[in-house]
């Protein structure tokens, strides 16, 4: 039997396997609306690559995102390149065609580490997790970066367990593409690895690691977006970016370090759900009842998993969304467990309840979207803000949100005196509930309301 005969059922496992990942992914494409800024911005990044060319630091608002490397929202742009558009479809694109990728690195590592069966079982069980389900239809780059964390793994796994050195030099670029997506937080990968050879092989283990060219690669990719990041004046580029927002998210004690572990446990648990009703169960049998031929697999898997939690929730920013690499190990674990089962029914009770787990995040997906549309309206306020030249402003709301959608600069106040005092600005939106706390109404009058995901918003304009 040739290679070639060898290879179709992988082939046909995988495609079949995508392709109903595709269909979870895809059958609401667009439909999702983003109402925080942290969905909205690097959409905001890429109209900003799109509309004026700046490529290498994206702007919204005239102000250059310099703490937000730019390989996420150039795949944005990339997308919208065709239309010239960046519209809430073309955001979603990346993160879409990223969980595909994350699927099928998924099957490809499960395969590899312990059975074809393995690989497809946690497929299927990393597409129906939370939080690939939810971030795949995201425009945050956490999903990009669980792809690019997951294919660092694989080349690991090609170099470390497969003999090829060559995998190494892969490793480390991937590790700067990692980075490249969301700075710091791309070095989990890496930190793995590190981990694994020192559990394997004590401390002569990260010596197994040294490619010089690698490294040097990887040095060239980071530095390349300091550089590019210089050209705004290294002084702020060190103080607001390496001290303040990498230095203290990725390198001071989180909720962890304070003590407060239960935070981090449950953001971690709930972005499993619902898998993690049976980690527990796949662990204890990983560690205890785990094929003695795969002792070096089922390590890596259980340090990855690990190492993951441990770095994230020791970091001093929390956020649900940081647990995303966990699903991917999570779902091996899960998978390699149920291969372990001898049961004549296991095959038959998986699919049973994968299919209500599908068809449970399915029916919740379509319900909050169709409850976010209905309870949003724009109209009444863009088609008031043509009609003054000044400056919109936005206080207690979120600016980029309303920047995204009402296709124009929005920007953030602090407080109701500053907006008063700037001579440019003329509209003021603000949530309804805040209307009774203006300090002087006024100066104010009402000229359009509106409605984002069920929150009531009301457009202020400056008597003249």
């Amino acid at each position: 039997m040739s290679a070639g005969t060898d290879r179709r059922p992988a082939f046909r496992r995988l495609a079949a396997l995508l392709a109903v990942s595709a269909v979870l992914l895809f059958f609401d494409f667009g439909a999702r609306l983003y109402t925080t800024n942290d969905e909205a911005r690097f959409p905001m990044m890429a109209r900003d690559i799109v509309r004026n060319g700046h490529w290498l630091l994206p702007e919204i608002n005239g102000v250059p995102m310099l703490n937000k490397p730019p390989l996420h929202a150039w795949l944005i742009a990339i997308a919208a390149w065709p239309t010239g558009v960046v519209t809430p479809r073309i955001a979603q694109l990346p993160s879409l065609l990223a969980a595909l990728g994350l699927v099928a690195a998924t099957y490809w590592i499960g395969a590899r580490l312990f059975a074809p069966a393995v690989g497809l079982g946690a497929g299927l069980i990393v597409v129906t997790t939370a939080g690939v389900f939810s971030l795949a239809r995201s425009p945050v780059p956490d999903m990009t970066l669980a792809l690019a964390i997951s294919l660092t793994i694989v080349a690991f796994v090609m170099a470390e367990l497969d003999g090829r050195r060559w995998a190494l030099l892969v490793f480390y670029a991937l590790v700067g593409v990692a980075f490249l997506v969301k700075g710091p937080a791309g070095f989990l990968g890496l930190a793995v690895a590190l981990v694994y050879q020192v559990v394997i092989y004590r401390w002569a283990g990260p010596r197994r690691l040294l490619s010089p060219l690698g490294i040097g690669v990887l040095v060239l990719l980071v530095g390349s977006w300091a550089w590019m990041a210089s050209f705004t004046g290294s002084d702020a580029f060190v103080d607001e970016v390496l001290a303040q927002d990498f230095g203290r998210a990725y390198f001071t004690p989180g909720s962890w370090g304070r003590g407060g572990v239960l935070p981090a446990l449950g953001q971690a648990l709930s972005i499993l759900l619902p898998w993690v009703i049976v980690l527990p169960i796949a662990l204890w049998s990983s560690i205890r009842l785990g094929d003695p031929s795969r002792r070096r697999e089922t390590a890596l898997v259980l340090v990855w998993l690990a190492t993951v939690f441990v770095l994230v929730a020791f970091s001093h920013r929390q956020r649900w969304r940081y647990y995303l690499p966990l699903c991917m190990p999570a779902a091996l674990l899960v998978a390699a467990w149920l291969e372990r089962i001898r049961w004549r029914w296991r095959t038959e009770a998986f699919v049973a309840v994968w299919l209500v787990v599908a068809m449970a995040l399915v029916t919740g997906q379509v319900t909050v979207t169709a409850r976010q549309a209905r309870g949003t309206d724009l109209g009444q306020i863009a088609a008031e803000i043509t009609k003054t030249p000044g400056a919109l402003f936005a206080l207690d709301a979120p600016e980029i949100v309303f920047a995204f959608y009402l296709d124009t600069p929005v920007l953030a106040t602090q407080d109701y005196a500053t907006f008063v005092r700037r001579p440019d600005a003329t509209d003021l939106l603000v949530p309804a509930r805040k209307l009774v706390q203006l300090p002087q109404p006024r100066e104010l009058r009402q000229v359009a309301d509106g409605r984002m995901a069920g929150q009531d918003f009301a457009l202020l304009r400056k008597n003249q």
